[in-house]
C-alpha cells in the first residue's frame, strides 16, 4: 500500500497505473520468506507538476487531503484538492469506486507496521503539503534594467512552504527567482524570467517528491533486508508500452525499456530455442520473428543513438530542444525506423515493436539534466526538519561519490559532468537485464481487453494487436512446431527398456518418428537428449502408467489370495470351537431370560386388565376426578360449547370417550355416521391398548447441545406489530371471545370458510372444559391436520393461535393456546415471511416453559429451510410429542444398530433430531450423510422402514 500510494496514479488508460518500475527480490529459506529487496526505476517526476486531461497526480496527495484529521489539515494549511494547481490540471479529482479516505487509513496502518515514528509521518506529510503549496506559487513579470524578470505574487505560499520545510523564506524565494553562478571570487545572482522561475519552482517540487520516494524505498529495504544469502524469486513489475496524446521524455525511456525487455524475451524464447535445436542436430525450419535490435540501436547505440545525442546536447550550455531535434534528423533521417514530421514541428516518430509513437521534444533537455542546483541543495541542507535535511544530505553524498569516481578515473583534471537521467536509466536497465540473465525467467503478459477502462467489454482487434506485437503468436507457433519435451537418453532408455517401461505406439507414423530419432542418436553425433512432441510423450506415459497399473493389480491379487486363505483356515478352527461353547451358554441364558420375562409379562397383564376394568367402571358412572374437573373448568373464559364441530371429529371424540358426548354440537358429514363411529370406536380402543404406558419419564442421555441454534442477529427488527400492520386485514391483535367474521390474514376466497371454521375449533380447544386426555389430543391433532393438508392455512392457523394468547386474562386458557401453538410448530413451520416475526413474539411473550420449546422448534425449521430441506410433517404429532409439549420436556428414542450397539437419540419436539438418519450416522462416526441409509422401527413382529429424508416421529404417529 505504501509504494502504491506514492508511485501509482490515474492515467488515460488505467485508474491505478504504476508510474515507476520495480524489481522485487523475495528471498526464501527452508520454503519461508526471509527477506526482500525492492529496486525502483525511473519514477515519473513530471507527473508531480503536470497531468494531462482526465488524469490525476499520485494517489498520496488525494488520500492525504481526504483522510487527514481537520486539526492536521489546519496545521499544514491544506484545503480541497481542486484548489491546488498540481492537482486540478486533469479535471476531476476523484476516481469512481476508490475511497481515498479509507486508503489513507490503510496507509497509516502500513506505516505503523513498518515502524515509521509519529515524527517521521508528520515530516512526510509536511513535505507533501509543501509540494502542493509550491504549485500555488505564482509569478508576474516586471521590467528592470530593460529586462523582464519574475516576481513572486503569492508571498503567503512562500512563507507556508518555508514554515513546513523549516527553511528561510528569503532563501526559498531567491532559489526560485534567481540563478546563482559561482566564480572563484563571488556568487553572481541572475534574475530569472517568469518561465524560468516556473521551471525552478517545478524542479524543487519534483526533487522533493523523488527524494522522498527513494527514501521510503530504502526504509522498506532496510526493514525487510535478508540477514544472510539465500535463494530468491525476483518479480519485475514495470510500466507497459505507452502511446499517449502527448509523449515526452518519460515515454521515450519507458518504451526503450519495453524494447529492451522484448529483445530479451525474443532471445530467450526464439533464439536460444532454435539454437538448441541446431546444436542437437534436429531437422528444424527456423521460424522468422520480429527482431527489434535495430530499434534499440536507434535509441541507445553509441555514438549517435537518440539518447546519446540527448546526453551530448545536455553538456552544452547553449543547446536547446531544437538543436537536439536537428541532430536527430541529421543522423537518423534515412533510418526506416525513424520518421521526420512533414511539417516543421518539434517532434519525431519511432517505429517500435508495438507500433509507431510520436514524441514531442519540448523540455527534453531539462528533464534529462534534472540536477539539483548547489544553492537549492545548501538551502535544504540547513532545514531544521530532520527528514528534509537527511534527504538532501544523502543526495549530496551521492553527488560527491560520483565526482570522486570521475576524478579518479581521469588522468587529467577536467570539469565534473553529472550523469544525466538517460545515462542513469540505461545503466539501471543494463543491470536489471544482467540480473534477469542470471535467473530462470518466466514471462507474464498482461493484455487489455479494451482501451475504454470498461468491464465486460472485449475488443478483439485490441487484443489481437497486443498478441501480435508482444510475440505471443510466435511463441505459440514455435511451441506447436517444436519439441517441448526433452528427456536425456539414459533416462529414456531406462524407462523404455525396463520391466514396466514404455511400449512403442501402435500408429505407424508415431513409431517411425520415434525410431528415426533413436536411430539418429546411435550415430556419432554430439546429441545428449531426446526431443519429443507433446502428443507422443503423453501416449508413451499413458502406456507406461497402464503397465504399472496392471503389474500392481497382479501383485495385489496374489498377495490378497494368500492372506485370505490363511485367515480363513485360522478362523474356521476358532469358530468351530467357539460355536460349541456359545451354543450351550446361549441355551442356558435363553431359558433363564424366558422364565423372567414370562413372570414380568404375567404381572403386567394383570395390572393392565385391572386398570382397564377400573377405567371402564369410572366412565360408565360418568365420574371425573374432582381435581381434574376443576382444572378443566378453570380454563373456560366464555361458553364455547355451543360452537359446532365437524361430524368426523365428533365421531372420533365419542369413540375416545366410549359414549356420545351430549354437549358437543356437530356439523353434518357426507359419510354414514353409525358405521364410521363404530370403526372409530374400534380404532380408538385398539390405540388405547397399544399406546397404554408407552411414554415413560427417563433421565436424558449425555448429548452435547447444538451450538449453532442461536437467535438471528436482526430478530429485533421483526416485532409482531409490524407483521400485523403489513399482513392482517385489520390492524388489530389480541384475544377474541367470539368467532371471526373474516380471516385475520389475507387469504384466497376458497380458504376463507376453512379459516373461520378453524378459529371455532381453536376456541373450543382452548376453552371447552369437557376436553381432556385422549379427546384433547385427538381434538388438537385434528386442528394440526388442517394445517398439514392445506398449506395455505398454516400462517393463518399460527396467527390465530398467537392472537388468542396475546393479552389473555385467563392463565389456564392461555396455556392451552401455547400448547396448541407448540403442537402446530411440531408439525409444520411458518412461511419465510412470518417465521422471524413469530420467533420474536415467542421470545418476548411465551408462557412459562413454552419459550425454549417454541424457540427451538422455530429455529430448527428456519435452519432446515435455509438448507432447502422439506419442513412440513406428514402426520400430526404423536402421543410422545404431546406429552413432551405438555411437560415442556425433551424426547428420547432408543436406537439400536444391527451390530448390537445401542444408544439414545435426543429430540426437542420438532422431530429433526430423530428425523434424518444423517444425525444417527454422524453419531456413529459416518460422515457421508443420510444417502444410502435408512431407519427402521420395530413394533412387535412388524418392521417399518423410512427413507433418509423422512421423519421418524411421522412413523410413530402413523403406527399410533
Amino acid at each position: 500500500p505504501l509504494l502504491e500510494s506514492f508511485g501509482n496514479a490515474k492515467t488515460v488508460r488505467n485508474d491505478n497505473s504504476s508510474r515507476f518500475g520495480k524489481f522485487v527480490e523475495i528471498f526464501l529459506e527452508d520454503g519461508l520468506i526471509c527477506g526482500a529487496i525492492t529496486s525502483q526505476y525511473l519514477l515519473e517526476k513530471s507527473r508531480v507538476v503536470f497531468q494531462a486531461k482526465t488524469e490525476r497526480n499520485y494517489h498520496i496527495f488525494y488520500e492525504m487531503l481526504a483522510g487527514l484529521p481537520s486539526q492536521q489539515r489546519q496545521r499544514y494549511c491544506l484545503q480541497g484538492a481542486e484548489t491546488y494547481y498540481y492537482l486540478n490540471q486533469g479535471g476531476n479529482c476523484e476516481i469512481p469506486g476508490k475511497d481515498d479516505a479509507e486508503d489513507f487509513r490503510r496507509l497509516l496502518n502500513t506505516m505503523e507496521v513498518l515502524n515509521f515514528s509519529v515524527d517521521e509521518q508528520n515530516s512526510i506529510f509536511r513535505i507533501l503539503s509543501s509540494v502542493l503549496h509550491l504549485g500555488n506559487v505564482y509569478f508576474e513579470k516586471y521590467e528592470t534594467d530593460c529586462q523582464e524578470v519574475a516576481m513572486v505574487v503569492s508571498a503567503t505560499e512562500i512563507r507556508t512552504v518555508a514554515e513546513l520545510l523549516q527553511v528561510s523564506p528569503e532563501g526559498l524565494q531567491k532559489a526560485i527567482t534567481f540563478k546563482v553562478t559561482e566564480t572563484q571570487r563571488e556568487k553572481i545572482f541572475t534574475p530569472l524570467t517568469v518561465e524560468s522561475a516556473v521551471d525552478a519552482r517545478d524542479a524543487i517540487a519534483k526533487t522533493l517528491y523523488s527524494l522522498l520516494f527513494g527514501w521510503l524505498t530504502d526504509r522498506i529495504n532496510k526493514l525487510v533486508y535478508p540477514r544472510q544469502e539465500a535463494l530468491s524469486i525476483a518479480i519485475l513489475d514495470i510500466y507497459g508500452f505507452e502511446d499517449l496524446n502527448f509523449n515526452s521524455f518519460e515515454q521515450l525511456c519507458i518504451n526503450y525499456a519495453n524494447e529492451y525487455l522484448q529483445f530479451f524475451f525474443n532471445r530467450i524464447v526464439f533464439q536460444e530455442e532454435q539454437e538448441e535445436y541446431i546444436r542437437e542436430q534436429i531437422e528444424w525450419k527456423e521460424i522468422p520473428f520480429s527482431d527489434n535490435l535495430p530499434c534499440i540501436d536507434l535509441i541507445s547505440q553509441k555514438p549517435y543513438g537518440i539518447l546519446r545525442i540527448l546526453d551530448d546536447q545536455s553538456c552544452f550550455p547553449q543547446a536547446t530542444d531544437h538543436t537536439f531535434l536537428q541532430k536527430c534528423h541529421y543522423h537518423h533521417g534515412t533510418n526506416p525506423l525513424y520518421t521526420k514530421p512533414k511539417m516543421p514541428l518539434p517532434e519525431f516518430t519511432i517505429k517500435h515493436y508495438a507500433g509507431k509513437v510520436t514524441y514531442q521534444v519540448h523540455k527534453f533537455l531539462d528533464k534529462n539534466y534534472d540536477q539539483v542546483r548547489q544553492d537549492v541543495l545548501d538551502l535544504f541542507l540547513s532545514s531544521r526538519t530532520k527528514v528534509v535535511a537527511n534527504l538532501f544530505f544523502g543526495h549530496a553524498q551521492v553527488m560527491a561519490r560520483q565526482r570522486s569516481i570521475i576524478r579518479r578515473s581521469s588522468t587529467r583534471t577536467r570539469r565534473y559532468k553529472a550523469p544525466t537521467v538517460a545515462a542513469r536509466f540505461q545503466q539501471s536497465l543494463l543491470e536489471l537485464v544482467d540480473k534477469m540473465e542470471r535467473c530462470n525467467p518466466f514471462f507474464v503478459r498482461c493484455l487489455k481487453p479494451n482501451n475504454k477502462k470498461e468491464p465486460g467489454l472485449f475488443e478483439a482487434d485490441v487484443v489481437r494487436t497486443q498478441l501480435r506485437y508482444s510475440g505471443i503468436l510466435e511463441t505459440i507457433r514455435i511451441r506447436k512446431e517444436g519439441f517441448p519435451v526433452r528427456i536425456p537418453f539414459l533416462v529414456f532408455i531406462d524407462r523404455c527398456l525396463g520391466a514396466a517401461g514404455w511400449a512403442l505406439p501402435s500408429q505407424q507414423g508415431e513409431t517411425t518418428e520415434l525410431v528415426g530419432v533413436l536411430g539418429a542418436a546411435s550415430e556419432s553425433h554430439p546429441c545428449s537428449q531426446l526431443f519429443l512432441k507433446e502428443q507422443l510423450y503423453q501416449a508413451l506415459e499413458s502406456k507406461r502408467a497402464r503397465a504399472h497399473h496392471l503389474a500392481a493389480l497382479t501383485l495385489q491379487r496374489y498377495a490378497r489370495t494368500f492372506f485370505i486363505k490363511r485367515r480363513f483356515r485360522s478362523l474356521r478352527r476358532k469358530i468351530v470351537l467357539l460355536q460349541t461353547r456359545a451354543r450351550g451358554y446361549l441355551a442356558r441364558q435363553r431359558y433363564r431370560r424366558m422364565r423372567r420375562t414370562l413372570i414380568k409379562f404375567r404381572s403386567l397383564v394383570h395390572i393392565y386388565v385391572n386398570r382397564r376394568r377400573y377405567l371402564k367402571v369410572s366412565r360408565a358412572s360418568g365420574h371425573i376426578p374432582v381435581l381434574r374437573r376443576q382444572e378443566l373448568t378453570r380454563r373456560e373464559v366464555v361458553d364455547v360449547t355451543h360452537l359446532e364441530i365437524p361430524a368426523e371429529l365428533m365421531g372420533l371424540l365419542e369413540a375416545a370417550a366410549g359414549e356420545r358426548v351430549p354437549h358437543l354440537p356437530s356439523l353434518p358429514a357426507p359419510c354414514s355416521l353409525p358405521h364410521g363411529r363404530a370403526v372409530a370406536s374400534r380404532c380408538a380402543a385398539a390405540a388405547r391398548e397399544v399406546n397404554a404406558g408407552c411414554v415413560v419419564l427417563v433421565p436424558p442421555p449425555a448429548l452435547q447441545p447444538d451450538p449453532q441454534l442461536t437467535l438471528p442477529l436482526d430478530i429485533n427488527d421483526y416485532p409482531m406489530a409490524k407483521y400485523v400492520r403489513g399482513h392482517f386485514q385489520e390492524p388489530a391483535f389480541g384475544m377474541l371471545t367470539a368467532p371471526l367474521k373474516a380471516p385475520l390474514t389475507r387469504l384466497d376466497e376458497e380458504l376463507c370458510h376453512e379459516a373461520l371454521s378453524l378459529f371455532k375449533l381453536i376456541l373450543r380447544f382452548m376453552g371447552d372444559p369437557g376436553l381432556g386426555g385422549l379427546q384433547e389430543t385427538l381434538f388438537g391433532n385434528y386442528i394440526v391436520q388442517k394445517g398439514l393438508s392445506v398449506p395455505g392455512l398454516r400462517d393463518e392457523l399460527l396467527a390465530q393461535a398467537a392472537n388468542q394468547v396475546w393479552r389473555n386474562t385467563n392463565v389456564n386458557n392461555e396455556e392451552r393456546g401455547w400448547l396448541l401453538l407448540a403442537a402446530c410448530l411440531s408439525a409444520f413451520p411458518p412461511s419465510a415471511a412470518f417465521d422471524k416475526y413469530l420467533l420474536k413474539f415467542v421470545s418476548d411473550y411465551a408462557f412459562a416453559g413454552y419459550k425454549p420449546v417454541c424457540q427451538r422448534k422455530l429455529m430448527h425449521a428456519m435452519a432446515r429451510s435455509q438448507l432447502g430441506a422439506a419442513a412440513a410433517r406428514t402426520f400430526p404429532p404423536s402421543l410422545l410429542e404431546w406429552t413432551a409439549n405438555r411437560q415442556q420436556a425433551s424426547m428420547a428414542l432408543d436406537l439400536h444398530c444391527f451390530n448390537g450397539a445401542g444408544s439414545a437419540v435426543l429430540g426437542h419436539g420438532t422431530g429433526e433430531a430423530c428425523a434424518h438418519p444423517q444425525c444417527l450416522a454422524v453419531g456413529r462416526g459416518l460422515a457421508e450423510g443420510w444417502r444410502g441409509w435408512s431407519v427402521a422401527m420395530k413394533a412387535g413382529a412388524q418392521w417399518a422402514e423410512l427413507a433418509g429424508h423422512d421423519y421418524v416421529l411421522d412413523l410413530v404417529s402413523d403406527l399410533e
